[in-house]
């Protein structure tokens, strides 16, 4: 759904996924689309519109990034003086679609004057989730969506997803499950943060690349700013109840799917791993969204949430942007609660797409 820009900022939105349709102040929708809709996208139709804000900002992402009120992009925005933004974010999407998006809203768009003298081009690049089942498949789109940006002379901010999940969410019940989805979004984090090797990142993908698997990533397949979301302790729940240990243990130890990845090791291999995976299993709960945070689930962060993102974001940002980020210190954690777990391990283990 295309919407008219308010003041500084055009908006580009779909949040129908959440359960309702977000719109900025002062919006107009759209008008519906013919009956060839279906069959041709329509070309875009936004274009940057302000004059005095010579860093031109695309925002993309997911659900979390189209917030359809004082999202961290709105708040970027108004705290950097020389940006304007267009958010064309849209819920529900993963890194194919998004780089699918990207393509259409952006390299197709005729109203981008890209050659206009004294304009720069950023990508604001959210973290979905919406492709955490695969880890691999979702890093390897995300090195093109970022090629595709520095081919069209663009820079690119990454951040990488934010804390998620919850011990309701039957993705996060059994230890087994939770290990593979917190790990499957470390894999995400670690590619954005330049701390994982091609094969490690892509895995089967990383033949793809023309330097081939083992040569190491060009600066052009990786961001040209990243920002760590997920291991802010002003994000995390720091000091969720830890699982039960002999709980953990006994249902690792049950699990199918734990003893088949582990059939081949020997006795004391094993019990090695299997202590390795108890210890990580235990402090899941601290890696997920600090309640005081979440909006209506355990994904997508409220207002206050939005705004421990911008601040996060904010310090990171080039000069050339002009912002002026608030000066008071982030909270090491939402009141009320204690000092910050340390991160969990990374895993190299190959998982399934989610269900």
């Amino acid at each position: 759904m295309f919407l008219e820009p308010r003041p500084r900022r055009l908006v580009l939105l779909a949040v129908a996924g959440a359960g309702f349709v977000g719109a900025k102040p002062h919006a107009a929708a759209q008008p519906s689309a013919g009956p060839e809709a279906s069959t041709a996208p329509k070309p875009p139709a936004w274009r940057f519109k302000d004059p005095d804000r010579p860093v031109k900002v695309v925002s993309l992402g997911g659900s979390i990034a189209a917030w359809p009120k004082d999202a961290y992009p709105d708040l970027l925005e108004d705290w950097c003086a020389n940006v304007e933004i267009v958010d064309i974010a849209k819920t529900g999407l993963g890194a194919w679609a998004l780089k699918r998006r990207f393509v259409e809203q952006v390299l197709e768009n005729r109203r981008i004057d890209f050659g206009h003298d004294g304009w720069t081009f950023w990508l604001l690049l959210g973290g979905t989730l919406n492709s955490v089942g695969m880890p691999a498949n979702h890093n390897h789109h995300t090195k093109r969506l970022i090629e595709l940006a520095h081919r069209r002379g663009m820079k690119v901010v990454a951040l990488t997803p934010t804390p998620w999940g919850d011990d309701r969410d039957r993705r996060f019940r059994r230890p087994y499950d939770a290990l593979r989805y917190v790990r499957n979004t470390r894999a995400i984090a670690d590619f954005v943060l330049g701390r994982s090797d091609p094969r490690t990142a892509l895995g089967p993908y990383a033949r793809k690349r023309p330097d081939g698997p083992d040569a190491p990533f060009r600066p052009t397949e990786l961001p040209d700013v990243a920002v760590d979301l997920l291991d802010a302790p002003s994000l995390r729940w720091v000091d969720a109840p830890l699982r039960d240990e002999a709980t953990v243990r006994r249902d690792l130890e049950r699990d199918p799917r734990w003893r088949r990845a582990h059939r081949d090791l020997d006795p004391e291999a094993r019990e090695a791993a299997l202590a390795a995976d108890v210890a990580a299993a235990t402090v899941v709960p601290r890696t997920y969204l600090a309640p005081a945070l979440r909006s209506f689930d355990h994904i997508h962060p409220n207002a206050e949430g939005h705004l421990r993102i911008a601040r996060l974001v904010c310090p990171a940002l080039p000069a050339s942007w002009g912002c002026a980020c608030p000066e008071e210190a982030l909270p090491a954690a939402v009141e009320g609660e204690g000092p910050g777990a340390a991160p969990l391990q990374p895993s190299h283990e190959t998982a399934s797409p989610s269900p």
